[in-house]
């Protein structure tokens, strides 16, 4: 608040002889209490670097049929419990899987959020900045930017930009996955196609290693970045690559994304990458 200057003067209300310095004097002192008008105030609150890492949801194995903790089924109604249990997750799931289109090629993805973010492999985004678009099992599309890739861990990370909220799918951990385990493998293998419902496919876990999850479920080209779910409905994995076999593939652990979160929302750009994003501006 300025400091109010009381200047003197004379019972008869006469300005003393030096009014003139006295005047200069209560100016100085009001331009020095003034708060400065154009002098930007400093940021209170510092911007997010982004959303936290979602939590793990429980893993409730408890719940899974008892033909899923056997290590083949055993009779009709052990075949029957497993095919109400798959349904009834592929029902719940389905919404959440996305055919993803970035450039001129296509895979999948899986939203983890209803804000829409979407887990998907790294060679599917690429790197940062790209635009993308996204289907649903419905056919109902929207737009996207890609948040971050990683290479060496084949991690990639969107957001869809369209105002949502978006059906979403619980992200797992594997504390409790072992080998043996029942899977799902859901994505679009060739690209989205109205005359077909979401794929899916049902196998178990045939290798586990701190970097990757290899199943016997068969994926095609166009599942890459598509979800591998627990018996649970929660993502475990992301697909990665073919291999030699169609029924041996191999899927980034969903652990890897807990490890590269912070880089996949605040990616460091390399030059070359730098170079490639104004040739495609023509900047």
């Amino acid at each position: 608040m300025p400091t109010e200057i009381h200047v003197p003067v004379s019972e008869t209300t006469a300005r003393p002889r030096n009014w003139k310095f006295c005047w200069l004097l209560a100016l100085a002192l009001l331009a020095g209490t003034a708060p400065a008008e154009n002098k930007p105030a400093p940021p209170q609150h510092p911007e997010s670097a982004g959303p936290p890492a979602p939590k793990p949801a429980p893993a409730h194995r408890e719940r899974w049929a008892a033909a899923f903790h056997r290590p083949v089924p055993t009779s009709i109604p052990d075949l029957r419990a497993m095919q109400d249990q798959v349904r009834n997750l592929v029902k719940r799931l389905s919404p959440a899987v996305v055919e993803v289109e970035v450039g001129y090629g296509s895979g999948s993805g899986v939203v983890i959020s209803t804000d829409g973010l979407v887990l998907s492999a790294g060679h599917v985004c690429s790197r940062a900045g790209r635009d993308v678009r996204v289907t649903f099992a419905d056919g109902k599309r929207a737009r996207g930017k890609t948040l971050g890739a990683d290479a060496d861990s084949d991690t990639g990370l969107i957001r869809i930009t369209d105002s949502g909220p978006w059906p979403c799918a619980a992200m797992g951990d594997l504390a409790k996955t072992g080998i043996g385990d029942w899977v799902l493998a859901l994505g679009h293998p060739g690209g989205f196609d109205a005359k077909r419902s979401l794929v899916v496919r049902l196998g178990r876990i045939i290798r586990l290693t701190s970097d990757a999850v290899q199943t016997d479920c068969t994926i095609s080209p166009g599942d890459s970045g598509g979800p591998l779910f627990d018996m649970s409905g929660r993502v475990i994995g992301i697909h990665s690559a073919i291999s030699s076999s169609l029924s041996e593939n191999l899927h980034v652990p969903v652990t890897e994304f807990y490890t590269h979160w912070d880089q996949l929302l605040s990616p460091k750009t390399k030059p070359e990458e730098k170079s490639e994003a104004k040739s495609e501006t023509g900047e």
